[in-house]
């Protein structure tokens, strides 16, 4: 319900309180005069035991009534029915025939019994002489007369309490009245206010807790609402704000963490191979590269870190655009046999005249064929091979490459018997900059960015990316894309 109708509600319902109050005061009067006068009765119990009690009582004569009548003259159902009535001062007493007898705990004698056949033989006002008050030894007692016209034999049992709490009530009569009517204007007028402060004044508290928790900074918290009236929308709208914030603003800190380390990492990288050349450099310089074969052989290293420092700025590019969505792909539809067999061609002249043994095989069918950029793929292949030269630390170092099919996807699998690494490890390979302490020297050339590359290339296929590792014998990293039969 919105904050507008109930205002209109409560409005109306100011205007009409004095007409409700009439009306309700008749019903309340009434409710409140007999709980007032029953509690006479039932003296020590609860409202609700008494009751429960009264309803015990009559659901037992009906129960023996109609399906134990011959319970109704026994003198032990008797009694049990007289202990029942025994917490409102009060016991049984059976009329069978011309017989007369009482039973409970409290039952009365034989001259008590001579005054209530009197006074149920006196004229009634009331219909049938259902019930009548008799005076006892001080005490008001009221008989309940209930007959069983369904049994042959004369039979009548007379419910009888103590009522004289009762009548001693009546000089309290006004008070009580005027506590009923206090009690209805609380009614009332207590849910009104309820309503105005649970629907509109506790949120809107919550809600300025929760504006000064933001003002100071503080995002760790939760404002919840499960009112669905305009202030509830609001507080909702409120929390989606807070909670995108907050993530506005850890997504912020974490890539000012992540620049921190490309910064660090950056100039780790790049210190590395600067030093070599500026050593060698400066050895030629100063004349210590003093003949042909030495000043070559400056030369080529200067070459070869010139080329590692060209290759790392080249994958920082790279990556770089892949974060951005820079970077073109060219997907076609391509023959993954003629594929494979490019590919590993490229792979034999570069590595095996560096001694590393290449193996391969291809097991994806003579008509597959797969949509990818495939200059994308064979890249993500070589950083993923290089990647296991590279930490190669075996005499007799192979690379196994292996193209086959897999539950709907063609699989790449690149297989080393290199160091391999812990399993605590392996979920991290694939995050920028990331090597094994262990590896990460000055004897490892690299950006540490091969296979983030990789991973890059691959979600944009579509494919997943793992890896698993037996620690001193090997490392496998496997990708996958997803699957096109067609040729076009």
């Amino acid at each position: 319900m919105s904050i507008r109708l109930k205002l209109i509600l409560t409005f109306i319902i100011g205007i009409l309180l004095t007409a409700a109050i009439v009306a309700v005061t008749g019903v309340g009067l009434v409710t409140g005069i007999v709980w007032y006068f029953g509690s006479g009765i039932a003296k020590d119990q609860t409202p609700r035991e008494a009751l429960e009690r009264g309803i015990d009582v009559i659901v037992d004569l009906r129960y023996a009534e109609r399906y134990k009548p011959e319970e109704l003259v026994s003198p032990a159902f008797a009694s049990l029915l007289g202990n029942q009535l025994q917490p409102f001062g009060g016991f049984l007493v059976v009329q069978e025939g011309e017989r007369w007898e009482s039973y409970g705990a409290l039952k009365e004698e034989d001259a008590f019994l001579v005054q209530l056949r009197k006074d149920f033989s006196k004229p009634r006002k009331h219909a049938e002489g259902a019930f009548t008050v008799s005076s006892w030894e001080g005490r008001e007692l009221l008989a309940l007369r209930y007959d069983f016209p369904a049994i042959d034999d004369p039979l009548t049992y007379y419910l009888v309490i103590d009522v004289t709490e009762m009548w001693t009530k009546g000089g309290r009569f006004p008070f009580f009245v005027l506590l009923g009517i206090g009690i209805l204007f609380g009614i009332i007028i207590v849910p009104l206010i309820w309503i105005t402060t649970k629907d509109i004044v506790r949120p809107l508290r919550q809600l300025e807790q929760g504006s000064r928790r933001i003002a100071e900074g503080d995002l760790n918290f939760s404002l919840q609402s499960k009112v669905s009236n305009e202030v509830g929308s609001v507080i909702r709208s409120y929390e989606r704000m807070r909670s995108e914030l907050r993530q506005s603003i850890g997504a912020q800190l974490a890539l000012e963490e992540n620049r921190k380390e490309l910064i660090s990492n950056i100039s780790h990288d790049l210190k590395t191979p600067l030093t070599s050349i500026k050593g060698y450099v400066e050895g030629i310089r100063v004349g210590i590269a003093n003949d042909p074969e030495k000043l070559r052989k400056y030369i080529d290293v200067i070459y070869m870190k010139t080329l590692d420092m060209d290759r790392m700025i080249d994958d920082l590019f790279l990556l770089s655009k892949l974060d951005l969505e820079q970077e073109k792909f060219h997907f076609d539809t391509v023959s993954l046999e003629d594929f494979y067999r490019q590919t590993m061609s490229e792979l034999s002249i570069e590595y095996e005249r560096a001694g590393i043994r290449l193996t391969s095989e291809y097991e994806a069918g003579s008509d597959a064929a797969a949509t990818m950029d495939a200059q994308k793929i064979k890249r993500a292949i070589l950083n993923i091979v290089g990647n296991s030269v590279k930490f190669m630390d075996k005499k007799e170092p192979h690379i196994h490459v292996y193209f086959g099919r897999q539950s709907g996807s063609w699989v790449i699998v690149v297989r080393d018997n290199g160091p391999g690494m812990e399993q605590s490890e392996l979920e991290q390979i694939f995050d920028r900059f990331y090597r094994a302490d262990a590896n990460r020297n000055q004897n490892v050339a690299g950006s540490g960015l091969g296979l983030a590359i990789v991973k890059q290339i691959v979600e944009v296929h579509g494919g997943t990316i793992t890896a698993r590792s037996e620690l001193g014998q090997s490392m496998t990293v496997m990708f996958t894309i997803p699957m096109n039969e067609s040729r076009s």
